[in-house]
């Protein structure tokens, strides 16, 4: 049975600022254990956290989605600041939420993420002791090979119905090219801010496929990405972000965190995500022996935002592999 739970909107402190959250809880279930969930690059609560935070409610979970600071509901400036390591703290910060709750099982708390979620919940879990185990569903496994990829993505003049792979991408010297362009461009954006507290924004998501030379001045642009988050700008997304965001997000890594992981960590990932070459190498560099890789090629990347059957099959081996981490420590 579907939506045997109920819904809270919360707010808890993090590093100074107030994030906005949404805490969903079983209904007939003592002490359930809790999850905080966190999403996609730009994300906010309402797009693909809310679809795995019901479905893992009625798993029987505590579960938590939140705008990150400088997004949506939450607090912080300058607004949609791009910054993985922010978010890594309010993530944080939505376990220690969880851990001053008296109804629910803070001895039993995991993480998942989606998309650029995915490797920093596993970043967060090789640090955070409280974390029992973690799911990442078609990571952004960041490392500069992927980073480069995702400017690649931006360049594809993709039409639905087209098989991404068959398409002509950039060379890697236009690649490093464009990525090269883009911290230049948030450098100076990051010294006006400095100066004169004026920040630059350029658009978030833009349809166009970039030029492969010159780049685009969106943050994720062209057709594949914008075949998701384009319909969310009409739904009050706020298409734009902070330039100099780039120094941030260009600046962070998973590769160490993930390397030093030993909790109990499942991937979902396949060849039609996200660099699938950089999900199997993160992987094999997991040194716990509690590791499991789901590779599904029936899925495209961002169906595993919000399509329901997909999100469904992710629910059910999450839930499944979660239920045998708590199994091991009964």
């Amino acid at each position: 049975m579907h939506g045997q739970y109920t819904v809270e909107k919360v707010n808890y402190p993090s590093h100074g600022e107030t994030i906005a959250g949404i805490l969903y809880r079983p209904i007939g279930i003592k002490n359930p254990p809790g999850i905080v969930i966190t999403g996609p690059y730009s994300f906010i609560k309402e797009q693909a956290p809310l679809q795995y935070a019901t479905r893992l409610t009625d798993e029987g979970y505590a579960t938590l989605i939140f705008d990150p600071r400088t997004v949506g509901e939450s607090t912080g400036h300058p607004r949609r600041l791009e910054n993985p390591k922010m978010k890594n703290e309010d993530m944080i910060a939505g376990l220690d939420y969880l851990t001053s709750l008296q109804d629910i099982d803070s001895s039993r708390l995991f993480l998942v993420g989606i998309y650029q979620g995915g490797p920093e919940s596993l970043d967060v879990a090789s640090y955070d002791q409280r974390v029992r185990g973690v799911a990442s569903v078609t990571g952004y496994f960041r490392d500069h090979e992927t980073d480069i990829y995702m400017i690649y993505a931006g360049c594809v003049n993709w039409k639905p119905g087209i098989d991404i792979g068959e398409l002509k991408m950039p060379t890697p010297d236009q690649g490093e090219a464009l990525l090269k362009a883009r911290l230049e461009r948030a450098k100076e954006a990051k010294k006006l801010f400095d100066e004169t507290g004026e920040v630059i924004y350029q658009p978030l998501v833009d349809p166009k496929a970039a030029d492969p030379n010159i780049g685009s001045m969106a943050g994720l642009p062209g057709p594949v990405v914008w075949s998701f988050y384009g319909p969310w700008t009409l739904k009050g997304f706020e298409n734009r972000y902070a330039v100099m965001s780039d120094l941030d997000h260009f600046d962070y890594s998973t590769v160490s965190g993930v390397a030093k992981l030993t909790k109990p960590a499942l991937i979902i990932h396949g060849d039609n995500c996200m660099n699938a070459a950089a999900a199997k190498r993160h992987y094999d560099s997991i040194p716990t022996e509690q590791k499991k890789l789901i590779w599904n090629n029936e899925f495209s990347h961002f169906q595993h935002y919000d399509q329901p059957d997909c999100v469904d099959s992710n629910v059910g081996n999450i839930s499944a592999w979660f239920a045998d981490i708590q199994k091991n420590y009964t």
